[in-house]
């Protein structure tokens, strides 16, 4: 039975205790609330939670300045440290929702940090060894929208001063806990910007798939790597893309295994170390390497390297060509086998090495065979040096033996290192006569204590290195200590020795307590030069003197020749020295063809008064002078003194500087700093410049600055408002405005020149950033010329900006005379731990817009002769980089013309397609078509010439813009070439036109449709050769060699009408040119159906042949005219050669010459009675006069019984006029009867006799038309 009571109480007690407990649920869910808020939503909450991470990290973590609220986080700075590294971060931002936390995610939309540094303390042989996971999931699915780094900055164990290593990190990440995907990894370093996508399965075996792209990694250019596989087994593939240097890469790893790398083939073509540290030397190498590993674990391949650009050192190059070798790594040693080295000619270097990691301990043996020391460096003289090089040891004891001998050298050389010292146990050095032995030590300990002796035997310098000759005899003696610092004492004695042709002799003691101390005295003879140097100096009282007396410095040979004299004087301390310089020559050559005349310097230094005056007359630079006349002055004490240049340059140009100021002379050495102001700096010159108000100028060993500096430049102004300067980073900035550039001489300019104005600001530290404009703001540009012709210039504008490790500019130029160019340019920065450079590998990216609407700008250089018409238009991509720019895109053009005056060429309605293709222009088709021209005389060509006959010039090939070949195509259909006054020539034909550095190569078939020659007019002014100019302007050089191959054919329809000779040509010749641009002609030209026309007479030309066999001024001749239809036929025939010609008359019937020559020119017989004697001699001395030897006018002359016949111009004062025939007949020693008569008079002419009373006393007599008697008295000048 139930009891009621009891029921009902438990019913009365429940409620209450289940309200109680509700009330307390409540109460701890309300503060659970309530604290979830606060640590959520508050501050307060925000720091205490934070700090709880702290203390429970035990100090590990610390946070700075956190502010805001859990879903949006701000820290100031985060420290991270525990034993392996420290991380420090700044200015942090987290955006997040918490609330995906219940849902097991962490998504984070944005992740900020300004500055993110990494402290890695333990170095590489600290570094455990690695062992992989057995899972690499995440307990929560995680997103991270953007993750922003601005920079990032690394320092470890080995460098503790951190160095920016990335910058603009953006990072995109998407995870389930089980995949993981890198969507985008974004940044930029110092050698390069990265571009990185992955996906990685956190379960075994660890899938991973990833893609990395590397820009602008100088030098390799663009590069991508792919990486299949997984983390224990993985495959990397990676190759550079449009880079000069190319190559390829394909690496298997076992990253978690004791020998991680598997396998690796690596191929790298074209790599120049030069490119890579700018003090290496230039190259052009080709690597391979292959390894694999063997069954051992070893790894196990082959190194092969070549040089396609040997060259010896003192050029810049690298003379090794091969270097090859078999290779075995492991984690306890390093084998090569088989090396072999072949340098540069027939020098060989073969051997083994090998290094055992654990025991630091290792041996080579190296074998030399042939090699010389000319090959390695052009300075040293030639040799065939073999032998061997050994070594042996360990980090504490090593030792090293070089023997290489050849049958006038030998080199002896053993070195050994024990715990403290390595000893140079033998020296020997050997060829011919000349001997240098030395012995050295040098102990480890803290002072470092060395001893080093050396003896010179009959040394002759030129058997080692290309100079002069030289036997010297010398004694050398070094002691001393490195630390604390250098400190010792250097005895020398040189006595029967000679430098060239002259003796030196000498000897010295010098004891030196660092670079602030020394004490002895040192004296050297060579010929007639003499160095006396004595005393001490470092400390107060201390006395130095020097004098040189170099009276002929040739007798040393360096390149060096003239004279110097100098005497220095210098007391006290070097805190506070007294000095007196005194340095004079008349003349000092120095090398590389330069030298200076006229120095003389004069400089003291007293109680901290400075005074110097110094002056050069001249400094010559490769025959020409560069400076005239340079003179610096100083006045004042250290602390304050005035300092003045001034300069004469060249003919046009002076410059003036003056400044005030000075150092402290308190400072030491090392920290001195000039401070003072420029009071006036100015040139003149087409841009004359001077300074309009004083500026501050500072400078130092370490810096240079100058700010607020003020100039007048050409009319307008530059400002610069700061100029600074350190050997780690510089920075300027400023504007200009009006500056005026004039295109010759300004005074003789009178339009409104182009003027100029923009503004700089160039930060340069570890990166480059700033910007440069540069405007047009007023006025023209104006060609040179008798009459300026204005471009109409609209807008000229430069834009460079460095910025984000790249430097990017903009050109536009809009013109009404030329058109528009636009053009931008984009190439990456080489940015270092320290510094930034452009290297010559720099990838480039920009493009080129021309558009050139008329070439009337262009018509306006040029002096008249020749013209040019047309439209052009260019869109041009740049790529590559600037050693080997990649150039594409198109050229075209239309309505081209070009009209050559002087050459008869008239080229009109021309078209162009090109492209660029990576340093070429592509010319697919440049055409022309060429406007009928009427010949001078339609009759000799019939049925060829027609109205609407049209020639035509087409050109395709490559032109090569960056030192390529140029090679192009031509072909010309009728090409008219007319002269209306000379010639008028219808060609057709083809050829290959190349050039390349300064050779131009020409050849091709070229034929005549038909020509004209005609008679060239006469009269034209011209000076004589032996006229030279004196101020006449230095023709440049064209170092040029034509190669030239060319047939010529005249055809069938070339006629001819010259000098009388009328009539047509045929034949062929080849034209050709050897190396020494020496044009030689081979080939056959001859006449048809051709008259010849003198004396009013028509000669038929039965025979005309001109032979060429080589040289163009010395053909072969083989012609014969003849005057027809007569009872006699009589002609000439010339055989022989242009210069060594053979005349002679011929006739049929055969008659005597001088009846030849008659029945040529009067077409009769000649007259009995001698009338016709004056006409024949002049149709002689004109059509036979010319050939060398006894010829037939001298023939004539014995027929005839006289000794001269001549013709000549009548003299001044004679009754005769115009040309006269002279007949001459000497009757004795002294006494001479001569007749002289005009050739077209008909007068009785004049006879004369002259009778020699003395040599200097003549008596001339003469009768006809004009009768007198003269006495004439000869006195000579010599």
């Amino acid at each position: 039975m139930i009891n009621p009571s009891v029921d009902n109480q438990v019913s009365e007690n429940r409620p209450r205790w289940f309200r109680w407990f509700a009330s307390v649920i409540s109460i701890m869910l309300v503060c659970v609330l309530l604290a979830g808020y606060w640590l959520l939503n508050s501050q307060s909450g925000l720091q205490w939670t934070f700090s709880v991470v702290h203390r429970l990290s035990s100090g590990a973590i610390h946070f700075d300045g956190v502010r805001g609220a859990l879903h949006d986080l701000r820290i100031e700075n985060i420290h991270f440290v525990d034993d392996e590294f420290k991380l420090e971060g700044q200015n942090i931002r987290i955006v997040w929702n918490p609330g995906k936390l219940f849902y097991k995610q962490i998504a984070i939309d944005q992740l900020t940090a300004e500055t993110l540094k990494i402290h890695h303390w333990a170095s590489e042989e600290d570094t455990p060894h690695r062992t992989l996971s057995e899972s690499l999931n995440l307990p929560l699915a995680l997103s991270i929208h953007a993750l922003t780094i601005d920079s990032m900055y690394m320092a470890t164990a080995e460098n503790k001063s951190a160095e920016l290593i990335i910058t603009n990190l953006v990072l995109a990440l998407e995870s389930d806990g089980h995949m993981h995907h890198l969507k985008s990894l974004n940044f930029h370093t110092p050698w390069g910007s990265v571009n990185a996508l992955a996906e990685f399965n956190g379960s075994s075996p660890f899938d991973l798939s990833a893609q990395i792209d590397l820009s602008g990694v100088d030098p390799w250019g663009d590069a991508q790597m792919l990486i299949t596989g997984s983390l224990e087994r993985m495959k990397i593939q990676a190759s550079t893309v449009q880079s000069t240097i190319t190559g390829d890469l394909q690496l298997q790893l076992h990253p978690f295994a004791d020998n991680p790398v598997v396998q690796l083939d690596a191929n790298i073509e074209q790599l120049n170390p030069a490119s890579f540290i700018a003090a290496s030397p230039q190259a052009s190498l080709s690597l391979s390497a292959h390894f694999a590993q063997n069954d051992s674990g070893q790894l196990e391949g082959k190194v092969r390297i070549e040089n396609h650009a040997t060259a010896p050192y003192d050029a810049g190059g690298l003379p090794l060509s091969l270097f090859s070798t078999q290779a075995w790594i492991t984690s306890e040693s390093l084998k090569l086998q088989d090396i072999d080295v072949q340098m540069d000619g027939d020098g060989l270097l073969r051997g083994d090495l090998i290094w055992h990691w654990d025991e630091q301990f290792g041996s080579a043996d190296i074998r030399v065979e042939r090699l010389n020391p000319y090959h390695i460096d052009s300075r040293l003289q030639a040799a065939q040096v073999s032998g061997q090089i050994q070594w042996s040891g360990n980090v504490q004891t090593q030792s090293a033996r070089i023997h290489l001998q050849d049958k006038s050298v030998n080199l002896a050389a053993v070195i050994a290192r024990s715990r403290e010292n390595v000893t140079l146990e033998q020296l020997n050095l050997q060829r011919n006569q000349s001997q240098f032995t030395g012995r050295g030590k040098l102990a480890l300990g803290h002072e470092k204590l060395f001893e080093l002796s050396g003896q010179l035997a009959n040394f002759n310098i030129a058997d080692f290195v290309r100079t002069v000759d030289s036997n010297l005899n010398a004694v050398l003696h070094l002691s001393g200590q490195l630390s604390p610092h250098v400190s010792g004492v250097l005895k020398y004695t040189i006595q029967n020795s000679r430098l060239a042709k002259s003796p030196v002799s000498g000897s010295g003691e010098i004891a030196f307590n660092g670079l602030n101390a020394f004490d002895g005295k040192v004296e050297l003879k060579a010929g007639s030069n003499h160095l006396v140097a004595q005393g001490s100096m470092g400390a107060k009282g201390n006395a130095f003197d020097l004098r040189l007396k170099a009276a002929d410095l040739a007798q040393l040979g360096f390149g060096l020749a003239g004279d110097l004299q100098a005497h220095v004087n210098l007391t006290g301390s070097f805190e506070a020295p007294d000095l007196d310089l005194k340095l004079t020559s008349k003349r000092l050559y120095l090398q590389d063809n330069r030298s200076v005349s006229g120095v003389a310097v004069d400089a003291s230094l007293h109680n901290e008064v400075i005074s110097l005056e110094a002056l050069i007359e001249h400094y010559d630079a490769h025959e020409k002078i560069a400076i005239k006349k340079l003179t610096i002055g100083t006045q004042g004490k250290i602390s304050n003194h005035n300092l003045s240049i001034k300069a004469q340059i060249n003919e046009n140009i002076t410059f003036r500087l003056a400044a005030a100021g000075g150092v402290d002379p308190k400072k030491p050495l090392q920290s001195l700093r000039w401070t003072g102001q420029f009071t006036e700096i100015a040139t003149t010159g087409k841009m004359p410049v001077r300074l309009l108000s004083p500026a501050a100028f500072s400078v130092s060993a370490q810096s240079v600055s100058l700010d607020q500096a003020r100039f007048s430049i050409s009319g307008g102004f530059a400002s610069l408002d700061q100029l600074h300067w350190t050997s780690k980073d510089w920075k300027t900035q400023g504007n200009f405005s009006g500056i005026a550039l004039f295109p010759g001489s300004q005074q003789a300019f009178n339009q409104s020149p182009l003027q100029l104005g923009g503004h700089w600001n160039f930060v340069s530290t570890q990166q480059l950033m700033g910007n440069l404009k540069i405007f047009q703001e007023q006025g023209d540009w104006y060609l040179p010329g008798e009459v300026p012709q204005p471009l109409g210039m609209e807008k000229l504008q430069l834009i460079v900006t460095a910025e984000r490790g790249k430097l990017i500019s903009e050109f536009n130029l809009f013109s009404q005379s030329i058109g528009s160019i636009t053009a931008d340019l984009t190439m990456p920065i080489k940015q270092s731990a320290s510094s930034w450079s452009i290297s010559h590998e720099s990838a480039l990216h920009g493009k080129v817009n021309v558009d050139i609407n008329t070439f009337n700008w262009f018509n306006a250089l040029l002096d008249g002769s020749m013209s040019a018409e047309g439209q052009i238009q260019a869109h041009v991509d740049i790529q590559g980089t600037l050693q080997q720019p990649d150039f594409s895109g198109t050229v075209s053009g239309s309505k081209l013309s070009v009209v050559l005056l002087d050459q008869g060429i008239n080229l009109q309605q021309g078209t162009l397609a090109a492209r660029f293709h990576q340093t070429d222009l592509k010319i697919d088709r440049l055409h022309f078509i060429t406007p009928h021209e009427v010949p001078p005389d339609k009759r000799l060509f019939g049925d060829f010439e027609s109205e609407d006959m049209r020639g035509s010039l087409t050109i395709t090939g490559n032109i090569g813009l960056a030192g390529n070949e140029s090679r192009m195509d031509f072909t010309i259909h009728q090409l008219p070439l007319v002269h209306k006054a000379e010639y008028w020539v219808i060609a057709s034909g083809s050829g290959e036109i190349r050039f390349q550095n300064s050779r131009l190569n020409l050849k091709g078939n070229l034929w005549a449709d038909a020509g004209l020659l005609l008679q060239p007019p006469e009269g034209h002014p011209e000076l004589a050769e032996d006229i030279v100019f004196v101020n006449a302007p230095e023709q440049t050089v064209q170092n040029l060699s034509l190669l030239l191959n060319m047939s010529l054919n005249l055809g069938e329809r070339f006629h001819i009408r010259v000098a009388g000779l009328e009539g047509r040509l045929t034949g062929q010749l080849q034209v050709q040119s050897d190396e020494n641009n020496k044009l030689k002609l081979n080939g056959t030209i001859a006449t048809q159906d051709t008259s010849f026309k003198a004396y009013g007479q028509n000669l038929s030309v039965k025979r005309g042949i001109v032979s060429f066999q080589g040289p163009l001024d010395d053909p072969e001749l083989n012609i014969l005219a003849l005057r027809e239809n007569l009872a006699v036929e009589a002609g000439v025939e010339i055989m022989g050669s242009v210069r060594y010609p053979r005349v002679k008359l011929i006739s049929t019937p055969d008659v005597p010459d001088t009846e030849k020559l008659s029945w040529i020119v009067l077409g009769r017989k000649p007259d009995a009675s001698g009338l016709d004697t004056s006409v024949l001699l002049a149709a002689a001395g004109s059509i036979l006069g010319g050939q060398s030897g006894g010829g037939i006018t001298e023939k004539i002359s014995a027929a005839l019984g006289v000794d001269e016949i001549s013709f000549r111009q009548a003299g001044v004062g004679s009754s005769l006029t115009g040309q006269i025939g002279v007949v001459g007949k000497r009757l004795s020693s002294r006494a001479y009867l001569s007749y002289e008569r005009g050739l077209t008079a008909t007068t009785m002419g004049i006879t004369k006799l002259t009778y020699n009373l003395t040599p200097k006393v003549t008596i001339v007599t003469q009768a006809g038309e004009d009768s007198a008697a003269d006495l004439f008295y000869t006195i000579q000048f010599d």
